[in-house]
């Protein structure tokens, strides 16, 4: 499963500086060990990330499909080369003290701002207690990236 990004075309989203956007329904698109792609027309994304955003709409409760309930449930993004390089683990299970909703965090792994070179964009998700991710029952977040591909863009103006 991947996140697929577009382009963005509300005005808002782009005076912020995001220029691609993606979502992800974490009870249906998250699979076992937690590693989701970040890809543009279904291929992975090679080139400059100015800066990437993450926006919590939904939480992933505690009690999920499993056994045991999770006791966290997290999000980093990064690519291979660091995984929480552009978000750092960000928590969105109510057992533990979670990002509230409709929050948007950005660049805050240790890569900030300016020019991150990637090859391999991903969101990993990472839970405790329940150690399946696949289990999850709900949850929902929004990723938002300003992104220059190596190959270059069409420009349209």
């Amino acid at each position: 499963m991947a996140i697929q990004l577009k382009k963005v075309s509300n005005l808002e989203t782009l005076a912020l500086g995001f220029n691609y956007e993606g979502s992800i329904d974490i009870a249906n698109d998250v699979p076992t060990g937690g590693a989701v792609d970040i890809q543009f027309n279904s291929a992975e994304l090679t080139g400059k990330i100015g800066k990437a955003a993450l926006v919590v709409d939904q939480h992933v409760p505690a009690d999920n499909s499993g056994s045991t309930d999770y006791t966290s449930y997290a999000v980093t993004i990064g690519d291979t080369a660091d995984a929480d390089g552009l978000i750092a683990s960000a928590e969105l299970c109510p057992a533990a003290t979670e990002v509230a909703l409709g929050t948007i965090l950005t660049n805050t792994g240790d890569d900030g701002f300016g020019g991150t070179a990637v090859t391999d964009l991903g969101a990993t998700f990472l839970s405790a207690g329940e150690a399946d991710e696949a289990l999850a029952t709900a949850g929902k977040v929004r990723v938002f990236i300003e992104y220059y591909p190596t190959a270059g863009d069409n420009f349209s103006g």
